[in-house]
């Protein structure tokens, strides 16, 4: 465990506070015209062969389409940087990226239309509920697909041709609990619930918390209304150390507002990777500065590589990149590189260097384990804060240092 230093890449952190929610409908909108261009480049009459064409599918359209947009950004990005320096096994690398909505049958369809149009490999989806019907509609055809972010285990277990460059539900819900006990000094926490996609992940923090010393002075369930006030007034005698809750970031900023407005004072929230683009739906940016939560990734990390995807990404977009951007940015890292250690296209091939294979990305220096999850010595967990209405980080956990 070291702490990152959050020193350089000045100029990065200074577009770190990401988007207001009314700049992602154009960005959705735009992303589209991009993809059009996208799939035109690999379906050229005639030249179809100069190819090597990718599939994605993430949410452009829909509740989560800023994530969609982040996630689109990356893989351009790494797309550019092949191409540019030459493509693999002589030829480019075309990237066909669909539109799933964040829906479960949707992401089915999707599928189906790349599947017909020849592409060897997917990228996609995000969130492990729409990614696991996707994990298992190409289990049945033997299509590889890797996940940037979905973090079930279920996705990927006992498919062969699934792989996700995520930690798992389980890890980082035990790192975000030794983190508050540790690095925070909290003796006692308070676990708010609500979302089915997430359920798995309160048990095992609750579990680790008490493993540590720490005590759970209550665990409550918020409704489909998300009526946070009432659950924090049970508590305004009693305020806890710190709050955990397993949800999405649109969920958690209004979280972090209503504890902000409850009066917490000193009072902590815990969240996990699905925090990340928390600013995006922030309306009070005081109310952030209680908000940790976990990372596979951080733009200030100072290894080399990391530093100049940052500089690069925001060159091309003019703003720092979030995990999202980094983790589809080195699915298209790994599938490439395993395309060009196996000098074949064939699904078979891909996939055997992929469950084989040792891969140097920007996520890592990785392999993967019999259920296809990463795995290596210095797989890590970063927590990130927000302080001043930028991102950063705080603290780069190894997972096999916390026993995980």
């Amino acid at each position: 465990m070291r702490a990152v230093s959050t020193a350089k890449n000045a100029r990065g952190r200074g577009a770190a506070r990401l988007f207001l929610a009314l700049v992602f409908p154009f960005l959705a909108f735009s992303a589209a015209l991009c993809l059009s261009c996208d799939s035109a480049s690999g379906k050229r009459a005639g030249k179809q062969d100069e190819y090597i064409t990718i599939g994605a599918i993430f949410p452009l359209t829909g509740h989560y389409c800023d994530e969609g947009v982040r996630a689109l950004n990356g893989i351009k990005q790494a797309r550019q940087e092949i191409n540019d320096a030459g493509g693999v096994l002589g030829k480019k690398i075309d990237i066909i990226v669909l539109d799933d909505k964040g829906d479960k049958q949707r992401v089915v369809e999707q599928y189906n239309v790349l599947k017909e149009m020849g592409v060897v490999a997917i990228i996609g989806s995000l969130f492990s509920n729409v990614t696991l019907p996707l994990a298992e509609a190409a289990a049945a055809d033997g299509m590889p697909v890797i996940s940037p972010t979905a973090s079930n285990p279920e996705v990927t277990k006992g498919r062969k041709n699934v792989f996700r460059l995520i930690f798992l539900d389980d890890d980082q819900s035990r790192i975000v609990a030794g983190f508050a006990h540790k690095t925070l000094g909290a003796k006692t926490a308070l676990i708010i619930a609500g979302d089915e996609r997430f359920e798995g992940m309160h048990k095992v923090f609750e579990e680790a918390f008490k493993a540590a010393g720490g005590q759970v002075i209550g665990k409550e369930r918020f409704t489909a209304r998300r009526d946070f006030g009432a659950i924090l007034n049970k508590y305004g005698r009693n305020h806890p150390d710190v709050i955990f809750c397993a949800t999405d970031y649109t969920i958690a900023a209004e979280l972090a507002e209503a504890v902000n407005d409850a009066g917490f004072d000193g009072v902590k929230l815990l969240g996990t990777d699905a925090w990340d683009g928390i600013l995006t739906f922030a309306h009070r940016l005081e109310a952030m500065e209680r908000v940790y939560y976990a990372s596979p990734f951080a733009f200030d990390e100072i290894h080399p590589a990391v530093a100049r995807f940052s500089q690069r990404y925001f060159d091309n977009f003019s703003y720092t990149p979030i995990s999202t951007a980094a983790q589809s940015y080195s699915a298209v890292q790994i599938l490439v590189k395993a395309i060009e250690s196996a000098g074949s296209t064939k699904a078979e091939d891909i996939i055997e260097v992929m469950r084989t294979g040792v891969f140097d990305v920007i996520a890592g220096h990785m392999s993967f384990d019999e259920n296809n999850n990463p795995c290596s010595l210095d797989a890590s967990v970063y927590i990130m804060e927000i302080k001043g209405g930028y991102y950063r980080s705080v603290e780069k956990i190894r997972i096999r240092e916390r026993g995980l």
